[in-house]
Protein backbone atom coordinates (compact mmCIF):
# COMPACT_ATOMS: atom_id res chain seq x y z
CA UNK A 1 0.00 0.00 0.00
CA UNK A 2 2.72 2.62 0.97
CA UNK A 3 4.76 1.69 -2.82
CA UNK A 4 0.92 2.41 -4.20
CA UNK A 5 0.69 6.01 -2.25
CA UNK A 6 4.05 6.67 -3.70
CA UNK A 7 3.25 5.61 -7.31
CA UNK A 8 -0.05 7.17 -7.13
CA UNK A 9 1.16 10.40 -6.08
CA UNK A 10 4.07 10.39 -8.93
CA UNK A 11 1.42 8.69 -11.21
CA UNK A 12 -1.54 10.82 -10.27
CA UNK A 13 0.90 13.55 -9.93
CA UNK A 14 2.64 13.01 -13.41
CA UNK A 15 0.93 10.27 -14.95
CA UNK A 16 -1.93 12.61 -14.45
CA UNK A 17 0.47 14.49 -14.22
CA UNK A 18 -0.48 14.74 -11.84
CA UNK A 19 0.95 11.45 -11.09
CA UNK A 20 2.81 7.95 -9.65
CA UNK A 21 6.56 7.92 -4.02
CA UNK A 22 10.36 11.73 -0.21
CA UNK A 23 13.43 13.40 3.67
CA UNK A 24 16.91 13.25 3.23
CA UNK A 25 17.35 11.49 0.11
CA UNK A 26 18.33 7.91 0.82
CA UNK A 27 21.76 6.04 -0.51
CA UNK A 28 22.05 3.62 -2.78
CA UNK A 29 19.39 3.62 -6.02
CA UNK A 30 15.61 2.35 -6.31
CA UNK A 31 12.51 3.40 -5.18
CA UNK A 32 13.17 3.93 -1.76
CA UNK A 33 15.61 6.66 -3.34
CA UNK A 34 13.14 8.20 -5.44
CA UNK A 35 10.62 8.42 -2.08
CA UNK A 36 13.05 10.19 -0.33
CA UNK A 37 13.86 12.98 -2.89
CA UNK A 38 10.27 13.38 -3.79
CA UNK A 39 9.69 13.66 0.17
CA UNK A 40 11.74 16.20 0.37
CA UNK A 41 10.69 18.17 -2.51
CA UNK A 42 6.98 17.87 -1.44
CA UNK A 43 7.93 19.12 2.38
CA UNK A 44 8.17 22.86 1.67
CA UNK A 45 8.47 23.78 5.87
CA UNK A 46 10.99 21.01 5.69
CA UNK A 47 9.81 19.56 8.91
CA UNK A 48 10.26 16.24 7.90
CA UNK A 49 6.51 15.62 7.49
CA UNK A 50 4.33 16.39 4.66
CA UNK A 51 0.81 17.22 5.19
CA UNK A 52 -1.73 16.72 2.25
CA UNK A 53 -1.61 20.44 1.56
CA UNK A 54 2.23 20.01 0.65
CA UNK A 55 1.18 17.46 -1.29
CA UNK A 56 -1.56 18.59 -3.13
CA UNK A 57 0.69 22.05 -3.89
CA UNK A 58 3.81 19.45 -5.16
CA UNK A 59 0.84 17.72 -7.31
CA UNK A 60 -0.18 20.97 -8.69
CA UNK A 61 3.58 22.00 -9.76
CA UNK A 62 4.92 18.91 -11.38
CA UNK A 63 1.18 19.46 -12.92
CA UNK A 64 1.90 22.54 -14.46
CA UNK A 65 5.35 21.42 -15.84
CA UNK A 66 4.24 18.26 -16.92
CA UNK A 67 1.44 19.89 -19.21
CA UNK A 68 3.86 21.16 -22.02
CA UNK A 69 0.79 22.91 -24.38
CA UNK A 70 -0.39 24.74 -21.09
CA UNK A 71 -3.66 23.90 -21.36
CA UNK A 72 -5.18 22.72 -18.53
CA UNK A 73 -4.65 18.52 -19.13
CA UNK A 74 -2.38 15.93 -19.68
CA UNK A 75 -2.49 13.48 -22.02
CA UNK A 76 -0.51 10.24 -21.89
CA UNK A 77 1.91 11.77 -24.33
CA UNK A 78 2.91 15.14 -22.16
CA UNK A 79 2.85 12.76 -19.12
CA UNK A 80 5.69 9.86 -20.66
CA UNK A 81 7.87 12.75 -22.15
CA UNK A 82 7.58 14.37 -18.56
CA UNK A 83 8.47 11.38 -16.95
CA UNK A 84 11.01 9.91 -19.34
CA UNK A 85 13.13 13.82 -18.75
CA UNK A 86 12.74 13.15 -14.88
CA UNK A 87 14.27 9.80 -15.27
CA UNK A 88 16.71 11.05 -17.33
CA UNK A 89 17.70 14.05 -14.86
CA UNK A 90 17.84 11.65 -11.93
CA UNK A 91 19.88 8.88 -13.28
CA UNK A 92 23.60 9.00 -12.47
CA UNK A 93 25.99 10.28 -14.46
CA UNK A 94 29.31 8.98 -15.71
CA UNK A 95 30.99 10.91 -13.04
CA UNK A 96 29.45 9.21 -10.25
CA UNK A 97 31.26 6.24 -11.34
CA UNK A 98 28.37 3.72 -12.82
CA UNK A 99 27.42 3.11 -16.43
CA UNK A 100 24.05 4.67 -17.66
CA UNK A 101 22.06 1.78 -18.86
CA UNK A 102 18.95 1.29 -20.22
CA UNK A 103 16.65 -0.51 -18.75
CA UNK A 104 15.64 -3.70 -20.28
CA UNK A 105 12.53 -3.94 -22.21
CA UNK A 106 10.07 -6.06 -20.09
CA UNK A 107 10.50 -3.23 -17.43
CA UNK A 108 10.47 -0.61 -20.13
CA UNK A 109 6.83 -2.14 -20.65
CA UNK A 110 6.05 -3.06 -17.13
CA UNK A 111 6.73 0.96 -16.40
CA UNK A 112 4.34 1.93 -19.28
CA UNK A 113 1.57 -0.37 -18.39
CA UNK A 114 2.08 1.16 -14.48
CA UNK A 115 1.81 4.55 -16.58
CA UNK A 116 -1.12 3.77 -18.46
CA UNK A 117 -3.18 1.99 -15.48
CA UNK A 118 -2.70 5.43 -13.58
CA UNK A 119 -3.56 7.44 -16.41
CA UNK A 120 -7.29 5.33 -16.29
CA UNK A 121 -8.38 5.32 -12.91
CA UNK A 122 -7.18 8.95 -12.82
CA UNK A 123 -9.29 10.40 -16.35
CA UNK A 124 -12.31 10.42 -14.46
CA UNK A 125 -14.48 11.58 -17.28
CA UNK A 126 -12.64 9.14 -20.04
CA UNK A 127 -11.73 12.26 -22.47
CA UNK A 128 -7.81 10.61 -22.54
CA UNK A 129 -7.03 13.83 -20.75
CA UNK A 130 -6.24 14.28 -16.79
CA UNK A 131 -7.37 17.53 -15.37
CA UNK A 132 -5.76 18.88 -12.29
CA UNK A 133 -9.61 18.25 -10.28
CA UNK A 134 -9.30 14.99 -11.81
CA UNK A 135 -5.77 13.99 -10.36
CA UNK A 136 -6.60 15.92 -7.07
CA UNK A 137 -9.32 12.92 -5.38
CA UNK A 138 -7.01 9.88 -6.57
CA UNK A 139 -3.60 11.29 -4.80
CA UNK A 140 -5.81 12.40 -1.90
CA UNK A 141 -6.84 8.71 -1.45
CA UNK A 142 -3.20 6.95 -2.11
CA UNK A 143 -2.29 9.89 0.43
CA UNK A 144 -4.56 9.09 3.45
CA UNK A 145 -4.39 5.24 2.57
CA UNK A 146 -0.15 5.76 3.48
CA UNK A 147 -0.91 7.93 6.43
CA UNK A 148 -1.07 5.20 8.30
CA UNK A 149 -1.08 6.70 11.72
CA UNK A 150 -4.21 8.64 10.81
CA UNK A 151 -2.18 11.78 12.24
CA UNK A 152 -3.07 13.72 8.18
CA UNK A 153 0.84 13.97 7.47
CA UNK A 154 3.23 11.10 6.15
CA UNK A 155 6.49 10.79 7.39
CA UNK A 156 9.30 9.05 5.65
CA UNK A 157 8.68 5.83 7.98
CA UNK A 158 5.26 5.56 6.36
CA UNK A 159 6.63 5.44 3.29
CA UNK A 160 8.92 2.60 3.43
CA UNK A 161 7.97 -0.76 2.02
CA UNK A 162 8.22 -3.44 4.44
CA UNK A 163 10.95 -6.17 3.75
CA UNK A 164 10.33 -8.86 0.55
CA UNK A 165 9.24 -11.79 2.46
CA UNK A 166 10.14 -15.65 0.55
CA UNK A 167 7.66 -17.20 -1.76
CA UNK A 168 4.87 -18.74 0.21
CA UNK A 169 5.79 -16.72 3.37
CA UNK A 170 2.20 -15.28 4.74
CA UNK A 171 2.26 -11.52 6.03
CA UNK A 172 0.49 -10.54 9.07
CA UNK A 173 0.92 -11.62 12.53
CA UNK A 174 2.39 -15.16 13.10
CA UNK A 175 -0.51 -17.78 13.33
CA UNK A 176 -0.92 -19.58 16.76
CA UNK A 177 1.34 -22.67 17.38
CA UNK A 178 -0.48 -25.48 17.23
CA UNK A 179 -1.53 -27.73 20.26
CA UNK A 180 0.56 -30.24 20.81
CA UNK A 181 -0.92 -33.61 22.26
CA UNK A 182 0.57 -35.00 25.19
CA UNK A 183 2.90 -38.11 25.29
CA UNK A 184 1.85 -41.46 25.54
CA UNK A 185 2.56 -42.70 28.58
Amino acid sequence: MKRMLTLGLIGASLAAAALPALAQPAPGRGPDRMQARIFQQADSNHDNRLTEDEAMAYLAARFAEADADHDGALTPEEVGTYLRAQWEAARPGPAAGRERRTPPPHMQRMMADRQARIFRMADANRDGRVTLDEARPLAAMFFRAADSNGDGALEMSELRRPAPRPPGERRGPPPPPAAQPAPAR
